[in-house]
This record gives structure tokens, sequence and C-alpha cells, in this order.
């Protein structure tokens, strides 16, 4: 698979699942992206684009074959930003390993004190199986919905020195109902961080870079840019504590954004 052919000087983020992959896969779902497709190479002189996601390499690519994908993006941040990859012009991921040296060597370690403390106060949280294997970033579910734990949870990880991102899980991107997805990473890493990186390394405007997600764990990333927006299909938690709403889902809501900046753009 060949990534975008140029490089613009405008960034655009990308979570993956719900946001530019669409579960479901149905046949409009995968015109609409065929068309995202085809405007981000005939723009990419403008655009450099990148996938911002909690997915791991590999869930990436299997998603990718299903879809039948034509185009990478410049950059993958996966595995909720812990991992970033530079795509070459021969569709070639390259592993910025710089970034990783920003994170502490006894990052799991940490996590299992976190997990075991909690248990410690009678509060089990559960492992994912489902987003693949990164010594970086430790998944795992709540079911429940009492704040206090919710509370105690992000009080722990503080506590011993990590991040963990708490969000309501989305059933349609395979999370299973009534649950909160619980993901432990580095300080220093994650979505919004992976961003800021990017931006400082190749002098990217985070004022006016773009950024689309579906999910509470995009929010952080969404407020943070100049122009982040949840799609028309993202959960009720996102759209409720986010004032930029696209009126379509999936690529269409994206598209129907960078389309405008387009046209605004060619008018200055």
């Amino acid at each position: 698979m060949k990534r975008f052919t140029n490089e613009g000087r405008t960034l655009v983020c990308f979570d993956f699942d719900e946001t530019y992959f669409p579960h479901a896969c149905t046949s409009e779902q995968l015109e609409q992206l065929r068309r995202l497709e085809d405007f981000l190479e005939q723009h990419s002189h403008r655009l450099s684009t990148m996938w911002v996601t909690g997915s791991s390499l590999e869930t990436i690519a299997e998603k990718v074959r299903r879809a039948d994908m034509r185009y990478f993006p410049h950059r993958i941040a996966s595995s909720l930003g812990t991992e970033l990859y530079h795509i070459t012009t021969a569709g070639e991921l390259e592993l910025d390993s710089n970034f990783q040296s920003l994170f502490p060597s006894d990052f799991s370690r940490r996590v299992e004190q976190v997990v075991n403390t909690l248990a410690h106060h009678a509060l089990t949280i559960e492992p994912q199986t489902n987003m693949g294997t990164n010594a970086w970033m430790h998944n795992y579910y709540y079911f429940g919905e009492d704040e206090v734990e919710l509370e105690r949870i992000q009080t722990a990880a503080r506590d011993f020195g990590i991040a963990v991102n708490v969000s309501r899980c989305n059933p349609l991107a395979g999370d299973p109902v009534g649950a909160y997805d619980i993901d432990f990473i580095p300080r220093g890493a994650g979505k919004t961080a992976a961003v800021d990186y990017v931006c400082t390394r190749c002098a990217f405007q985070v004022g006016e870079a773009y950024a689309f997600g579906d999910s509470g764990n995009d929010l952080a990333m969404l407020k943070h840019v100049g122009n982040g927006y949840v799609l028309g299909n993202g959960t009720k938690q996102a759209k409720s504590e986010h004032d930029r709403v696209t009126a379509g889902s999936y690529a269409e809501g994206i598209l129907e954004v960078l389309t405008r900046f387009v046209q605004e753009t060619r008018s200055h």
C-alpha cells in the first residue's frame, strides 16, 4: 500500500476506529471512504495526515485489509499514542524510537502496582484482550457506574507516576456495553502528546491543525488543536462534551470539514 504522494503544511489527525475506519464496512461507508482517500490524495500538497488511534499496528493492518484501503497517511500514532511511525514515500513504516525513549523503563511494573492497589480496595478491572500487545499500553475494562471508583483508578495512576485514560466504551467499535475503557500509558505518551511531538519535530502549527474523533478518548486531542471535530456518529458523551460536531458521519463528516477548509484557503 502506498502513502499519499505529497505532504503539505496543515496537520490533519484522525482517530481510526469509528472515525476513519467504519467497523460495519457497509458499501455506502466504503464508498465514502474511497471519496475521502481520493480527496486526501488530490490535496496532499496541502495536508499532512496522521492516524492517532488506540489500536495496535497489528489490528490496524487487519482493518486496512477489510476496508481495502489504498493509502497510508504520512504518520501513524498507534496503541493510544505510544508508538509513532513515519511512512516513507514507498509505503514503508519507520518507528520513531526517540519518542519512546521519553517513557519510563519500569512502566509495566507501575501498572502492576496500580492494579494491585485497586484490588486491595476490592476494585477489580479486567484486562482487555482485543487491543494487540504493546509494552507501553495496558488496557482494562471497568464494569460499573461508581464515580468514586473511577476517581480511585485515576488517583492510583497518579500515585504511581503513570497516566490513565478513562472513557465510556463504544460498542460500535467492538467494546462491551456498559463498560469503561481504562487505558494506562506512560506520562508523556497519549494522543495529544503524540500530536504535540509531531508538531514540534516537524514545525506544524497546533493552532492550525485539524483533528477528528468519535469518542471520549479523543476529546483531549480535539480540544488541543485549533480545529477539532466530533463526527456525527460519535458517542453521546463525546458530542455532549465538545462544541464542534459534524452533520455527517465517518468519512462524510470529515469531507464536510476539509472541503470547506480547502475552499477557504483557495479564496485567500
